[in-house]
């Protein structure tokens, strides 16, 4: 039994649901315009993601269980929530009720089913669980492969391109990390007498045990997710200030405060993800469990580096996205870009 099965490429239209054979006549001619952004980025990205790019992520013969959705839709609602620079919950909303959206994913009748929330999350997880065992990162490889494709197709020559370098952070990355610090600074809070709070401090401790952090990385988009990290960041150091070392899970809370963040002028600043050690706490129910990186490197942020072609009369296309350290020097780029 094969664990990995890839979408079908010609599914069967119904009349009866596919909104194309329903609309009126001047909504039905824009939603079937080649030309419209849903069905150029259904032609040029959403069918021709390589789906075998990702077949590692379910061996044979292992029980991970083969997915259960597309993983051409899967991979594309990736790209579309970057795009979009919107939080998961609005991506589902768009994937579940916004006719273009659904269709730049193929999913063309009202009865197709859009992946549930925890299928997207597994798949994302098993990408960066994937990536940190091996160094190689799958939505690179298929990113840059969907790039030559375009290259190919419009003809570009690439004789001349343009890169540009800027600081980003991993959208990922945060939601793992607020789940983990949220997690930990409730179990602090549960073996404390919150009356001996300020009335503020008290507040906001009860809305943290309230809270589902779940909830908030899925309804939060990467702007908000980093403003509730340093929130959250700022209580805890309260945290640790107001009740004494002795405190029940005032060690963990402790750890914790000391691996995911630094003091700057009075103030926590979130860690880079990549200074954050090996042996740094993953569970807060499991303390003595350890992370296993590839390389451990102490730096601050990442670099990205993105080079798109440059030809007059034809669309810029970007050929390659290149991520380091912070520390990383611009110039080193250029060659490894040129191959």
């Amino acid at each position: 039994m094969t664990m990995f099965k890839k979408t079908d490429p010609n599914p069967l239209l119904d009349i009866f649901t596919a909104p194309s054979m329903q609309l009126g006549s001047r909504a039905s001619k824009k939603y079937s315009d080649p030309n419209a952004w849903h069905n150029q980025f259904y032609s040029l990205v959403t069918t021709k993601i390589n789906e075998e790019i990702f077949k590692p992520l379910f061996p044979e013969g292992k029980k991970c269980g083969r997915p259960n959705a597309s993983i051409r839709i899967l991979v594309a609602m990736s790209a579309l929530k970057e795009g979009f620079g919107c939080s998961d919950e609005d991506l589902f909303e768009k994937c579940e009720f916004d006719l273009l959206t659904r269709k730049a994913l193929g999913m063309e009748l009202l009865t197709d089913v859009t992946p549930s929330i925890d299928t997207y999350y597994l798949f994302r997880r098993r990408i960066c669980e994937y990536q940190e065992r091996t160094g190689i990162d799958l939505m690179q490889f298929c990113f840059e492969q969907l790039a030559g494709n375009q290259v190919r197709l419009l003809k570009i020559s690439g004789k001349c391109v343009r890169m540009d370098s800027k600081l980003i952070g991993s959208n990922i990355a945060r939601q793992s990390r607020y789940e983990l610090i949220h997690t930990t600074l409730v179990k602090f809070l549960k073996t404390c007498t919150l009356s001996d709070l300020s009335p503020e401090q008290e507040e906001r401790a009860k809305e943290y045990l309230k809270e589902d952090s779940s909830k908030t990385v899925y309804r939060s988009d990467s702007d908000t997710l980093q403003s509730n990290l340093a929130r959250i960041g700022n209580f805890i150091m309260e945290m640790l200030a107001t009740f004494p070392a002795t405190s029940p899970a005032h060690d963990l809370l402790q750890r914790l405060f000391d691996e995911q963040y630094a003091v700057k002028d009075g103030k926590a600043v979130l860690r880079d993800k990549k200074e954050v050690k090996a042996d740094s706490l993953q569970n807060p129910n499991d303390p003595d469990a350890t992370y296993r990186a590839k390389n451990d490197q102490k730096v601050q942020g990442y670099v990205t580096n993105i080079t798109e072609t440059v030809e007059e009369g034809k669309p810029n296309i970007i050929t390659s996205v290149q991520v380091e350290t912070a520390v990383f020097a611009d110039c080193h780029f250029l060659q490894e870009a040129v191959e």
